[in-house]
């Protein structure tokens, strides 16, 4: 079993191929051993997820409540995380 099983609902990926490549998504739901269903608030919303091969992602370790989740919160909680990531390259960079 490999690291890329060990994902959970809720969870944050980051899109290795495809159209959405580079973007942040959460895990909506695990279908099986090889896809999940995957959302971000904007383009796919959660009353129309993406399925995605589970290879084709990267894990972030962060994981967001699915608790009384709207389009609006996920789209607030993945930018927030894109922009964390963003200040810490910049300070990186110094």
């Amino acid at each position: 079993m490999s690291q890329y099983n060990k994902l959970e609902t809720g969870q944050v990926v980051l899109s290795t191929c495809g159209r959405d490549v580079g973007k942040l998504q959460m895990v909506l739901e695990i279908l099986d051993d090889s896809y999940v269903l995957v959302v971000d608030g904007k383009q796919r919303k959660i009353e129309k997820p993406k399925k995605k091969k589970i290879k084709h992602l990267q894990k972030y370790n962060k994981k967001l409540q699915l608790e009384n989740l709207t389009d609006k919160k996920l789209r607030y909680m993945l930018n927030n995380l894109k922009k964390e990531d963003q200040d810490k390259d910049v300070q990186r960079s110094y």
